[in-house]
C-alpha cells in the first residue's frame, strides 16, 4: 500500500424518484434520482500521523464521523487521514450532498488500504451515519435507507435531460427523519408498489414515459406525508413544459422536471425562468455508483464502482 491519494466521486440527486413504503419489507423505501452532480473526496492515509484532517470546514462533521468508522472496521483506527472535499452539491436541498460525501469517504479509505467492499458492506457502513441515499449503487436501486439496509439493484436509467429548480429552503436530515411520521409513510404502501412497477417497466423496456410517471405518482402521493407547494406548481409546469413528469426531494426543497431523451432543456429553461424566482439547474438523470479518478488502480466495490475514463468537471 502508498500513500498516494485517492479520489472518488459519487454523484449527487434531484430527491428520489420513489420514496415511500415497502409492505415486503415492512420499513420505508427510496429509490434515489442521480443526476449529472457530483461531490469528490480525496483521501491521503497517513499511518504514522494519529487524526483526521478535512479541507473543508463546513462539512466536516459526518465526514470526520465517516472516517473514524471506517478506519475503525478497516482496523486502522490508529491512522491518520487527510479528506479534501469539492462539490457541486447544495447541502439541506434534498441533493444526497451528505451521501455523496459519506461514501466518497468509505470507498476512498477502503481502496487506500486495498480492501475489498461489498455493496452490502457499504450500505451498512453508510446507513450507521444517517439514512442514505441509494446513489452509492450503480444503476438505480431500491434502498431501505433507514432501517435494515436491505436494498435491491433496478439497472441502469437512460440519459433523461432534468431541470432542478431550487427555490432555497433547506432541510436537516437527521431532525427530518427523527421526527418523520411513519404511520402516515405506511399508508403509502400500495402507491409505492405502483410506483415501482411502473419504474420496473420502464427500465425494463427503456420507457421514458413510463419513469416519469413512476416518479410523478411518488412524488404526488408523498404530499400526503410532507406537504410541498411546489410540487404542486411543478405539476402544471411539467405539462405546460411537455415533460415526462417531476421528481422531488422527499426530505428537501428541490423538484425536478424530467424531459424526453433529446430534448433541448434551453426551451422549457427560459419559459420556466419567467415563472420561478429560484434557481434552474438544467442536468440530466444518470446511474449511481463511485466514480474512481485513478483509472490505473482496480476497483475493489463489488457493485459499486463505475467506470470512468474522464472525471466530471467539478465546480465550488
Amino acid at each position: 500500500m502508498s500513500n498516494s491519494v485517492i479520489t472518488v466521486t459519487v454523484p449527487g440527486t434531484c430527491g428520489e424518484l420513489i420514496q415511500g413504503w415497502s409492505d415486503e419489507w415492512s420499513e420505508p423505501v427510496l429509490v434515489s434520482c442521480p443526476v449529472r452532480l457530483y461531490s469528490r473526496i480525496s483521501v491521503e492515509l497517513q499511518p504514522d500521523q494519529p487524526g483526521i484532517a478535512v479541507n473543508e470546514p463546513g462539512h466536516s462533521a459526518k465526514i470526520r464521523q465517516a472516517a473514524r468508522l471506517v478506519l475503525d472496521y478497516l482496523e486502522r483506527s490508529g491512522w491518520g487521514v487527510t479528506i479534501t472535499r469539492t462539490s457541486q452539491l447544495i447541502p439541506g436541498r434534498g441533493m444526497a450532498s451528505s451521501t455523496a460525501d459519506v461514501v466518497g469517504v468509505i470507498a476512498g479509505l477502503a481502496q487506500a488500504v486495498g480492501r475489498s467492499l461489498t455493496a452490502a458492506e457499504l450500505v451498512r457502513l453508510a446507513c450507521r451515519i444517517e439514512p442514505s441515499d441509494s446513489t452509492m449503487l450503480a444503476g438505480l436501486a431500491l434502498l431501505a435507507y433507514r432501517g435494515s439496509g436491505q436494498f435491491c439493484q433496478m439497472g441502469q436509467p437512460p440519459t433523461l435531460p432534468l431541470l432542478i429548480l431550487d427555490s432555497g429552503g433547506t432541510v436537516d436530515t437527521l431532525t427530518y427523519n427523527a421526527q418523520l411520521d411513519l404511520a402516515a409513510v405506511r399508508q403509502l404502501g400500495p402507491s409505492t408498489r405502483a410506483a415501482l412497477e411502473l419504474l420496473r417497466e420502464g427500465l425494463r423496456r427503456a420507457d421514458a414515459a413510463a419513469i416519469g410517471a413512476a416518479a410523478t405518482l411518488s412524488a404526488l402521493s408523498y404530499q400526503q406525508v410532507s406537504y410541498n407547494l411546489l410540487v404542486e406548481q411543478a405539476r402544471e409546469w411539467a405539462t405546460a413544459t411537455q415533460a415526462l413528469g417531476l421528481v422531488r426531494a422527499h426530505s428537501g426543497s428541490v423538484v425536478g422536471l424530467l424531459y424526453p431523451p433529446q430534448t433541448n432543456l434551453a426551451g422549457p429553461g427560459r419559459w420556466l425562468a419567467a415563472r420561478f424566482e429560484g434557481v434552474i439547474t438544467p442536468t440530466h438523470l444518470t446511474g449511481g455508483g463511485c466514480q474512481l479518478e485513478q483509472p490505473s488502480s482496480s476497483l475493489l466495490c463489488e457493485g459499486v464502482f463505475t467506470s470512468q475514463s474522464t472525471p466530471p468537471a467539478m465546480k465550488r
